[in-house]
């Protein structure tokens, strides 16, 4: 499993402005900006820019948006930029405005409480601690959470209501072709070389030493909740080892029981919402949870993983029970895909038979540049059909682990088309399309709220007035 990076530079202009959607899709709520964000001191903050509907919008609001997509000091930002900062805004708050007409739309006051803990949290953890964000806002956390709640509630609205028509926007096999076929030939990138794996995991058994410390470390934590003496956001900030929550407060919004390590489903299952869990064991190490919400079978929840420590690690027993099953495939002729789904200790692979995928999008064809080092090594010197003998991997989620490779396909480097990347191109094409839709829904909306723009700095799209 792996997330391969997409390099900007190297794509076509009309790839990259799809791309690019990514970053105006996300709200940003007034005053809760990344800290670094640094602004000259004697610069004018507060003067009002811009008024949709009756919200204002600041000048600091423009700024901190300008300077968030860019490197260089605010007084180097061009009016250009510093427009289409301002005309984000305006859109964030357009679709506000209508959020807020919409009787359908709801946000409860636990989803504004989790996002709020997942914000002072994340944020406590880029400055270095509570008492770092303390000191930096000149507040208590209770006090920044209250600045910033009714602006949370108001971005989670907004939010609701744009995700509305975005999903309704779906892409044929038709437009993709057409959508592709207005890129100009020169600006069709190559495709580095891809190939589709397979795999199966064996993870040694940890010491024992290691594996009680680790668990020790766990139920001190869940101790120090019980007691009020920090929250499990603060805490998952601090100590969790699982790199998809721990800057987010250890929060996961939204989740199917059946899609959670059995382990883990259990225990949401079992718990009541606000309920805190025991100390508890998964393949990835021992975790705390408290469940913040059910719908059904789809769970909300913070947790914090505890590893155990991996550096003493003894994989002779995980190599040679590897090699027997490697053995049983290339010599007893056994279905590769049989003996890693009842074997291999990679939960997401093994369910797909050990085959290797984007788990963001379930594409098989991976660039092996992206796999990362300890895969790229091992395959360079196999031809497709070829096993490997065991050697260690890094999983996904950071684990130490040995596997077994089974090399399905190789594609060589090639220029970007539909045949052998029609998945790429069709999400490529999904964005663009979205992006295109969105542009005119927000022109049509700002047709409908009361926008003034007071900045003689505004320069308008396309140089208008």
């Amino acid at each position: 499993m792996y997330m391969p990076p997409i390099q900007l530079n190297s794509l076509p202009r009309s790839l990259r402005r799809c791309l690019v959607m990514a970053l105006a899709l996300a709200p940003i709520v007034a005053g809760v900006y990344p800290a670094h964000a640094q602004i000259a001191p004697g610069t004018v903050l507060d003067e009002i820019v811009a008024v949709i509907g009756t919200e204002p919008v600041l000048a600091s609001e423009v700024n901190a948006v300008a300077l968030s997509v860019s490197q260089t000091p605010l007084t180097s930002i061009p009016d250009e930029q510093w427009s289409r900062a301002l005309d984000e805004l305006v859109n964030q708050k357009v679709v506000l405005a209508r959020a807020m007409r919409d009787t359908t739309i709801t946000v409860s006051d636990d989803q504004v409480s989790r996002q709020l803990d997942a914000r002072t949290a994340s944020l406590a953890a880029q400055l270095g601690g509570e008492d770092e964000l303390t000191a930096y806002y000149g507040r208590t956390i209770e006090e920044i959470k209250a600045s910033f709640r009714d602006d949370v509630r108001r971005q989670l609205m907004a939010q609701q209501y744009q995700s509305r028509r975005l999903r309704e926007i779906k892409i044929t096999p038709t437009e993709v072709q057409t959508w592709f076929a207005q890129i100009p030939e020169e600006e069709i990138p190559d495709v580095p070389e891809l190939v589709r794996v397979a795999h199966i995991v064996q993870q040694p058994e940890p010491d024992e030493a290691a594996n009680e410390a680790a668990r020790a470390l766990a139920g001190a934590l869940r101790d120090s909740i019980l007691a009020e003496q920090a929250t499990i956001e603060v805490l998952a900030g601090r100590h969790s080892d699982d790199p998809g929550s721990s800057e987010n407060g250890g929060a996961y919004i939204d989740f199917n029981v059946g899609d959670l390590v059995s382990e883990f489903g259990l225990v949401a299952s079992a718990l009541e919402p606000g309920g805190l869990s025991a100390v508890f064991e998964t393949q990835f190490g021992f975790h705390v949870m408290r469940l913040n919400e059910r719908r059904g079978d789809v769970v909300s929840f913070n947790h914090i993983l505890i590893r155990v420590d991996d550096a003493e690690l003894d994989p002779a027993a995980a190599i040679e029970k590897l090699r027997v099953l490697r053995d049983s495939v290339v010599t007893l002729g056994s279905q590769f895909e049989a003996i890693a789904k009842h074997n291999s200790s990679d939960a997401y692979s093994a369910t797909q038979g050990g085959y290797v995928s984007d788990p963001r999008t379930g594409e098989r064809d991976l660039r092996l540049d992206a796999l990362g080092p300890l895969w790229k090594v091992v395959i360079d010197t196999m031809a497709v059909g070829d096993i490997s003998a065991p050697v260690e991997v890094q999983l996904l989620d950071g684990t130490r682990a040995w596997h077994v490779i089974l090399l399905q396909r190789r594609t060589p480097p090639h220029q970007l088309n539909l045949e052998t990347d029609y998945a790429l191109l069709s999400q490529y094409a999904l964005q663009d399309k979205r992006q295109t839709e969105l542009d005119a829904w927000l022109r049509d909306l700002r047709e409908t709220v009361y926008i003034d723009i007071k900045s003689e700095r505004y320069q308008p799209p396309g140089g208008g007035s």
